[in-house]
C-alpha cells in the first residue's frame, strides 16, 4: 500500500519533470542542485572607440589612435598578447534625418573594439581608466571569470549527484521501501552567476572626497550551479 501511494504521488508530479523518462514499476523522482562558489581570478573586459569626422580617413585615424593607445596600456600592464583581440575597423557615412525622412550627410563614423582578459583582478579598474584616457569611448562589458571553471563545474555536478541520492534514500525510507538502481538521469542545466548579479556593484564617494578617491568595485564571488533530475527504482 505504501508503495502504491508513493507511486501515485510521483506519477501526479511527473508533469513537473517533463522529458524525464519514467519506469513502469515503483520509482522515485528527485531533483537536486549542487553549488560551488569561488573568487574570480581574471576579468574579461571589452572597450570600444567610436569616432566621427568629416572624412573617412580622419575618422579612421582617430579610431586607430585610440586602439593603439589602449593596446599600449595593456602592454604596460603586462597583459599577454594572446589575451588581447582587436576587432576590424567599421566605417560608414553618418546622416541626420529630417521630419520627412530626407537624409543629410553629417560626416563619417568609425568604430573598433578591443577585448582583453586581465589576470590581475585588482588592477583591472586602472586599465579601464587608462584605456578611456587613451581615447576609447565606451565600456561594453566587464565579466569576472575563474580559470578553474571546468573543475568547479565538475564539483557542483558531483554535489548535485550526491544530494539527489540522499533525497531519494530519505523518501524511500519514509515509505518503508529500499532505494534501487538508477533508471534515468536528466541534467536540467548549469549556470554561472556573480554574487552581485550580472554587473558590477560600484562603491561611489560623494562630496570633497570624490575628487581624491578613485572609484572602487566590490569583487564578486562566482557561483557555479548544476541541477539534475534523477529517477530511481524502488525495491519492496
Amino acid at each position: 500500500m505504501r508503495l502504491s501511494v508513493l507511486l501515485c504521488l510521483l506519477l501526479s508530479a511527473a508533469t513537473v519533470h517533463a522529458g524525464t523518462p519514467l519506469p513502469d514499476g515503483p520509482h522515485v523522482v528527485v531533483s537536486a542542485e549542487g553549488k560551488v562558489e569561488a573568487p574570480p581570478d581574471q576579468v574579461r573586459i571589452s572597450l570600444t572607440v567610436e569616432a566621427t569626422a568629416e572624412t573617412p580617413a580622419q575618422a579612421k585615424a582617430t579610431a586607430d589612435a585610440a586602439v593603439n593607445g589602449f593596446l599600449e596600456v595593456l602592454r604596460r600592464h603586462r597583459v599577454a598578447t594572446s589575451d588581447v583581440s582587436a576587432s576590424e575597423l567599421r566605417l560608414a557615412q553618418s546622416f541626420d534625418y529630417g521630419e520627412r525622412g530626407q537624409r543629410t550627410p553629417t560626416g563619417h563614423a568609425a568604430s573598433r573594439s578591443v577585448e582583453a582578459r586581465i589576470r590581475d583582478v585588482d588592477g583591472f579598474n586602472a586599465i579601464i581608466d587608462e584605456g578611456l584616457a587613451a581615447g576609447m569611448t565606451r565600456i561594453d562589458s566587464v565579466n569576472f571569470e575563474s580559470a578553474s571553471a571546468v573543475g568547479l563545474r565538475a564539483e557542483a555536478r558531483r554535489q548535485a549527484a550526491a544530494h539527489s541520492r540522499e533525497r531519494a534514500e530519505e523518501l524511500a525510507r519514509a515509505y518503508g521501501a529500499r532505494l534501487g538502481s538508477i533508471y534515468s538521469i536528466n541534467s536540467v542545466g548549469s549556470a554561472v552567476a556573480s554574487q552581485y548579479g550580472a554587473g558590477l556593484d560600484r562603491v561611489t564617494v560623494t562630496g570633497a572626497a570624490a575628487a581624491a578617491a578613485p572609484a572602487r568595485y566590490l569583487q564578486p564571488t562566482i557561483a557555479f550551479s548544476e541541477k539534475v533530475n534523477v529517477v530511481f527504482r524502488l525495491d519492496p
